[in-house]
């Protein structure tokens, strides 16, 4: 039995094999926890384990000279790593956080970026990836979510400076096959819902990491782009009445 939380469907994923692969190391935020993963990661990120929208997310991390707490973007920074989990416990309240590996993101002009894949039930019910879009943080955002200041941007323009058009197209196809095999894996265990938001980061190595995946997903960010098409399509797929099965009468 797997919640419908952060942390549920990161375990419902890494029961499978391919996508146990593409998953940074989550686990629930204590004060061993989090020590443990940041002297692995020298970077760590603190979510609420309910929420949306990139709110109440802190990125931690080891600096020269002690440790660097972030918060939207305000920066605090503490000599040892007790007085920053302090600060972080203080701000958190009685909220269950999670501890999630941080990735170095690929950047754009200086500031990270990560991709949503959205991926929906067609007319036929079958899973096919409706869009992919990038989401550029706000300088000094730890953030890329929409609602919190993440600018939209094509993944074709992000990805420019790293590949060739043919191999831009073939890393798009990879990315609609891992969108495919996340939205399948999970509508086996959250079988009522038919569309995933994947929230995609893509480290210095161009591996692909799914941060983590939004049964409820937001399309609007597809509304901000110049091509329109995406977000039409999407519309459609929302709005479409299934056809009932014929009743064959004996």
């Amino acid at each position: 039995m797997y919640l419908n939380n952060k942390l549920g469907k990161h375990q419902a994923m890494s029961k499978e094999k391919e996508l146990a692969r593409h998953l940074p190391q989550t686990a629930p935020a204590d004060r061993k926890r989090v020590r443990e993963m940041l002297e692995r990661h020298r970077a760590v990120y603190l979510k609420p384990s309910h929420g949306t929208g990139g709110y109440g997310i802190y990125k931690l991390s080891r600096t020269l000279d002690g440790y660097l707490l972030q918060n939207g973007t305000q920066s605090r920074r503490f000599k040892s790593f007790d007085h920053a989990y302090e600060a972080f416990e203080k701000s958190r309240g009685r909220r269950l956080y999670l501890v999630q590996q941080g990735i170095p993101l690929l950047r754009h002009h200086g500031r990270p970026f990560d991709l949503r894949v959205m991926v929906q039930r067609n007319p036929q019910s079958k899973w096919e990836v409706t869009g992919i879009v990038g989401r550029v943080a706000q300088p000094n955002k730890v953030v890329t979510n929409y609602h919190n200041g993440g600018q939209p941007k094509p993944v074709e323009e992000l990805l420019a400076p790293l590949m060739s058009q043919a191999e831009i197209r073939r890393y798009i196809h990879r990315l609609h096959r891992l969108g495919i095999r996340v939205s399948s894996h999970l509508s086996g265990i959250f079988p009522r819902f038919r569309a995933y938001g994947i929230d995609i980061g893509l480290d210095t190595d161009l591996k692909p990491w799914i941060i983590e995946v939004n049964t409820r997903p937001d399309k609007y960010i597809f509304n901000a782009l110049k091509d329109q098409r995406m977000f039409r399509k999407m519309i459609r797929y929302e709005n479409k009445v299934l056809p009932k099965k014929k009743v064959i009468k004996k």
